[in-house]
């Protein structure tokens, strides 16, 4: 397995989890208590904050498995990168648009900082997913 492809299964097993704790540390406030008094700034820059230091150090170890191969990029390295990256972007887009909306429509900043939040790691998982499956299918470059 290439270098770049594990990089992208360890932004995979990071974002879940980061999903899933950040979701088990909000979702009962929200279910729970009116919007204005649920915690979410603490939980959000905790999972933050645990994803990038996961994915760092993911990225060492997938770089430490097999550390000839991790500086070596190819065509079609780069091409998938391209890809997978213009997919997970319209994600992370759409998530600045609906936040930018929620502020005209002078929403809750819960609302606003979650679509934010939430359409960066949509568009990371997606990405990874994309780029992954061109590793594994046809890839045609464009």
């Amino acid at each position: 397995m290439a270098f770049f492809e594990r990089s992208n299964w360890v932004a995979i097993i990071v974002t879940v989890p980061t999903l899933i704790i950040y979701a088990v540390l909000v979702v009962p406030q929200v279910l729970g208590k009116p919007i204005a008094e649920v915690a979410w700034v603490q939980p959000m820059a905790f999972t933050i904050v645990g994803f990038i230091v996961a994915n760092v150090l993911g990225n060492v170890a997938a770089a430490a498995l097999n550390n000839r191969e991790a500086p070596r990029r190819d065509p079609r390295d780069t091409e998938i990168d391209q890809f997978g990256e213009r997919v997970g972007n319209w994600l992370i887009i759409a998530g600045a648009c609906t936040a930018l909306v929620l502020a005209m429509a002078m929403a809750d900043q819960f609302w606003i900082a979650n679509a934010i939040f939430l359409g960066g790691l949509a568009g990371t998982l997606a990405s990874s997913i994309t780029k992954i499956a061109a590793y594994h299918g046809p890839f045609q470059t464009w």
